[in-house]
């Protein structure tokens, strides 16, 4: 089975509808890259100053998807986040 996602609005906290993590990959693709796009700006921005040993691994995707409603609800700019899932 796989995992559903509660999508609210942030005005109202009113739940707009209910996806599966493929379904919600599809329909907020767009949204979807530009948020993991600015997570990497960010987790790469901490890197700078570290030694090269130091630095952590570069697959920010997988560390994105591993805590999803967290990082898209932090680093996303939109009129709705995810509330549960």
């Amino acid at each position: 089975m796989e995992r559903m996602i509660k999508l609210a609005e942030r005005r109202n906290n009113k739940v707009i509808e209910e996806l599966t993590l493929s379904e919600f990959k599809i329909k907020y693709s767009n949204q979807l890259i530009s948020t993991i796009n600015s997570y990497k700006r960010h987790m790469e921005s901490k890197d700078v100053l570290k030694p090269f040993f130091m630095h952590s691994n570069k697959d920010y995707t997988s560390d994105f998807y591993a805590n999803l409603q967290w990082n898209f609800n932090h680093f996303g700019n939109s009129d709705w986040y995810i509330e549960r899932m």
